[in-house]
């Protein structure tokens, strides 16, 4: 039940908060739902859907391998020499498929915010026809480039940490803390701050103070050596 070597438990924060990380794209999804009026029942849906997709398969995977099982199960199915061929050349293409279809979605939200801060929106004005399809062709190239840039940097990332629970644990304390708990938790504060009462308000900060805590650690805890975090 209790780790058996604490120095790991700070690498479980972002490990945790990884799979709410999809929180970024929720205005994304329904700024593109043909009925926007049912987001509310899409994200129930989506919810009980993927927990229990989550629940049946850690449970799967425990019942499979026990304590051997890996920070993925399907690198348990490529390492098990017993199973068929197929079955792992299934698994290999249907890896390779994830990215395929989640990268794009996952890179919206950075890409619309690098677009926002860049400015490569089209503007209105009264230039003439060819300095306005100057600008087109501009913004185009811009946002172009600042995709290709914006992947290049994922990409370099899962070089950088090729192991699925360190870039988990990575995007969680580091990002998923932030995008999920900190940030609107100060920006709550800072709108209906005077609004409501003082109980409320502690708690508000007791867990803004808290999630920044362990962002922090478990950020640090993500990029440090596994021979560090072992060694005891």
């Amino acid at each position: 039940m209790f780790p058996d070597n604490w120095a790991t438990l700070p690498l479980s924060f972002g490990l945790i908060m990884s799979p709410w990380g999809a929180h970024s794209c929720f205005p994304c999804i329904y700024r593109d739902m043909r009925h926007p009026h049912k987001y509310g029942k899409s994200l129930w849906a989506t919810y009980i859907f993927t927990y229990s997709l989550d629940c049946a398969m850690a449970i799967v995977g425990w019942l499979m391998f026990g304590d051997g099982v890996l920070d993925e199960i399907t690198a348990n199915v490529l390492l098990t020499t017993e199973y068929p061929q197929a079955l792992s050349i299934c698994v290999i293409v249907l890896i390779a498929i994830i990215p395929i279809t989640k990268v794009p979605l996952n890179c919206r939200p950075l890409v619309a915010t690098v677009e926002v801060l860049c400015g490569p929106e089209p503007r209105h004005n009264t230039m003439s026809d060819h300095h306005e399809g100057l600008t087109e062709t501009l913004r185009r190239s811009l946002q172009a480039t600042i995709r290709i840039f914006v992947v290049v940097v994922i990409v370099v990332m899962a070089i950088v940490f090729p192991s699925f629970d360190k870039i988990m644990a990575l995007m969680g304390s580091a990002l998923c803390f932030t995008i999920c708990i900190i940030l609107p938790l100060a920006f709550y504060l800072k709108i209906f701050g005077k609004e409501i009462g003082m109980g409320e308000r502690i708690l508000d900060w007791f867990l803004l103070v808290t999630s920044s805590v362990m962002a922090i650690i478990g950020t640090a805890w993500a990029v440090l050596p596994q021979g560090m975090i072992f060694a005891n």
